[in-house]
């Protein structure tokens, strides 16, 4: 199934701004975030649809590590596929809608209720944090020790 990759942008008030990769943004409620959850974190965003929703939660629950359940949550979202643009769009908080591939779901409902998965991906946080020290390494010259 189709992901999307992100950033926790920053934190506003009682939500959390993330920033896709394709420059989408996302509100996320600061109470429904992963507990470890923090700005800077790179994420992965998941539809999962009504239909499929149970046996996919229960199939990632049975093989989560402990290490796993601070890292990961869910909201309930309404979705509505757009034949126009085949796509669907996701109803998300304060109104914002967010746009997301078709290919994501062989669904054959056009409306219908979906949850939106958002992981913490604790590796690719490691690795664009270390880009953007090694961008500043290069702009600014290393720490001397």
């Amino acid at each position: 199934m189709h992901k999307m990759r992100g950033v926790i942008d920053r934190f506003e008030s009682t939500v959390a701004l993330i920033v896709l990769d394709d420059k989408q943004q996302v509100l996320w409620p600061r109470s429904a975030l992963p507990v470890q959850a923090q700005p800077g974190d790179a994420v992965r965003l998941q539809l999962i649809f009504s239909a499929t929703a149970r046996s996919q939660m229960s199939d990632s629950s049975a093989g989560c590590a402990a290490s796993t359940e601070n890292t990961a949550a869910e909201l309930p979202v309404e979705v509505r596929y757009d034949s126009s643009q085949d796509q669907w769009l996701v109803e998300l908080v304060k109104g914002r809608v967010l746009r997301w591939p078709a290919e994501a779901s062989a669904c054959a409902e056009t409306d219908q209720s979906a949850r939106l998965r958002l992981e913490v991906d604790i590796e690719d946080t490691a690795a664009r944090r270390q880009r953007v020290q090694g961008l500043l390494d290069d702009m600014f010259g290393a720490p001397r020790s």
